[in-house]
């Protein structure tokens, strides 16, 4: 097909998926001390969780208007049109930094077509929904009709996670210090989930790490449509022992066998800590929003 799809390496796309042609992905950067990665350079997933566990806080950037205009320019002067699936709107402000680039882009190759899709999604939620993208035009489908199918699929991604240490929530505004010091010592576990606006919502608290573990197994038994998923994906941020624990009952329960396990990447893992936990599917509907994410 003659158009590109391309994505923010927030969306941690999955290497076992087929190596799709015509597909690029934006780097992020994020930085750790005073050493940037993701751009010239990067940690595998294990020094950055590592790093995480030895005290590093790292910070993550946006993409810039102008840094989404030079990585998309070369694509369109090659004479593609682009479908481009973006980082959720609800959880940063790279969307609209993408919107004028795209405004500027349209202007310079007023004869090429440019959608963009805000995918209120994350980390694999992100990826998932770009490798569906992919598979329908490769499959023959129209850069417009796979638009339109993609912003359908959108709404019913699912994703479901619970972090291990609230204290990266609180580094990022949604928990207080008092509920993140309370919470880690009654072992006090959200439950969390990215809603219908693309932001993080809190679906319910359970106390302990193997609690958390079934209520996502729960949440996936009751929202999932079995035809509709070519594979789910189990997120987590270097807890390998506990995504296999979650592999192994989503084959008991439900009887899926096409899982795809997938480290939470470093954009991302930045505001999560280590040891963060989810899965993402295609399910019956997202949940409306709430408007506080925890108690403070």
């Amino acid at each position: 097909m003659s158009y590109y799809i391309t994505t923010d390496a927030t969306s941690d796309f999955p290497k076992e998926f087929s190596v799709f042609d015509n597909f690029k992905i934006i780097p992020m950067a994020y930085t750790i001390g005073d050493t940037e990665y993701g751009i010239d350079k990067e940690l595998s997933s294990k020094e950055f969780y590592n790093a995480i566990r030895n005290g590093a806080m790292p910070t993550t950037s946006l993409i810039t208007s102008y840094f989404a205009t030079e990585f998309f320019r070369p694509i369109l002067q090659a004479g593609n049109d682009i479908l481009h699936i973006c980082f959720s709107s609800g959880l940063s402000s790279t969307y609209q930094n993408m919107l004028n680039a795209v405004e500027e882009l349209k202007q310079e190759f007023p004869e090429r077509k440019f959608y963009i899709i805000d995918s209120r999604c994350a980390a694999s939620g992100e990826g998932l929904l770009a490798y569906y993208s992919l598979k329908a035009r490769d499959a023959g489908m129209s850069i417009e009709d796979n638009y339109n199918e993609t912003l359908i699929r959108r709404d019913k991604l699912c994703h479901y996670f619970t972090p291990d240490d609230l204290f990266h929530l609180m580094r990022g505004g949604r928990v207080s210090k008092a509920a993140a010091i309370a919470g880690s010592l009654l072992q006090i576990k959200p439950m969390l989930y990215v809603n219908i606006d693309g932001k993080l919502s809190n679906i319910d608290k359970v106390k302990g790490r193997k609690k958390a573990l079934l209520s996502l197994i729960n949440y996936v038994e009751q929202q999932i449509i079995p035809e509709e998923n070519d594979t789910i994906i189990i997120v987590h941020a270097d807890c390998e022992d506990e995504a296999l624990f979650l592999k192994e009952k989503v084959a008991q329960k439900l009887g899926i066998t096409n899982v795809i396990l997938n480290y939470i990447g470093p954009v991302i893992g930045s505001h999560t800590g280590a040891n963060t936990i989810g899965i993402v599917f295609i399910g019956k509907n997202k949940i409306e929003p709430k408007d506080e994410l925890l108690e403070k």
